[in-house]
């Protein structure tokens, strides 16, 4: 289990050893807060201290002031993860790759606690439900000074209704609880983000060539592959089949018989519009 750290008291030491005692590599530690401005920001505060390494996370019971992609205000209320956890720059972390394999190993994490969970590129995760899929997740990759965060947050205990999604919203969104795993008590944030950091660690620890297998295992989870979507990009929409995802990371788009790479953008699947 993942070491959990409290925020200490003021003027109370809180440095970590980076290793134990007898040298072996020390489980990833979690920094548990209260209501934070947001997990990324404690977690840089944090980092810059030294008091972050490598695979170590914030957890926040809340946030005021949470983001996610364009800079979107990202609802907070307690019952959710909110959290941000350090990555290596190493590959495939090191270039635009990293937010799909960041999402393959979180993918990867819910699918062992049990919950059917396919990534939507470049950064969401969904639930693949018989009504179609919903949003769980989102990841936001954020670097400064040589740190990579990921901030995640998952839909645990509450799922934004359809009336306060934004109208241009690809999907409707789910939480966990509203779909348990059979046989499970219904999942409580603070122990699932434990059990979470430990399935990613592990898997990033045990698979020694994540950096060429991540592009393939992604896109066994690749939410919509083989079928026709829409590619929001600024002020262009393009459509295509959904061929894969590229060694770096981008969306692989059949369009006019060639295969198109890109590397941002917002996507749909086409039938939606029609």
């Amino acid at each position: 289990m993942s070491s959990v750290c409290h925020s200490p008291e003021r003027g109370e030491s809180a440095s970590v050893p980076a290793a134990n005692d007898d040298g072996s590599v020390r489980p990833p530690f979690v920094w548990r807060f209260g209501e934070v401005s947001s997990s990324l920001d404690v977690a840089f505060l944090l980092s810059g201290r030294g008091w972050l390494d490598v695979w170590d996370s914030v957890q926040a019971v809340s946030q005021t002031s949470g983001r996610g992609q364009l800079r979107r205000h990202w609802v907070s209320p307690p019952g959710n993860i909110y959290a941000a956890l350090r990555l290596p720059s190493l590959p495939p972390f090191d270039g635009t790759a990293a937010a799909p394999a960041t999402g393959l190993l979180l993918a990867c994490a819910l699918r062992a606690e049990g919950w059917p969970v396919l990534l939507k590129w470049p950064n969401d995760l969904v639930l693949s439900l018989p009504e179609g899929p919903r949003k769980l997740a989102g990841i936001l990759l954020e670097e400064r000074g040589g740190v990579l965060l990921a901030g995640i947050g998952v839909n645990v205990s509450f799922a934004p209704p359809d009336n306060a999604l934004r109208a241009d919203a690809a999907l409707r969104a789910a939480s966990l609880d509203r779909h348990p795993v059979p046989g499970r008590p219904a999942p409580l944030a603070e122990e699932l983000w434990q059990r979470l950091v430990k399935h990613v660690h592990s898997a990033y620890n045990n698979g020694h060539s994540l950096s060429e297998q991540w592009k393939t295992r992604a896109e066994q989870l690749l939410l919509w592959r083989g079928r026709d979507v829409e590619l929001i990009d600024g002020g262009r929409s393009v459509r295509g089949r959904l061929e894969g995802l590229t060694p770096a990371g981008g969306l692989s788009l059949l369009r006019n018989g060639r295969c198109e790479e890109w590397l941002s953008g917002s996507l749909r699947l086409s039938e939606r519009l029609s």
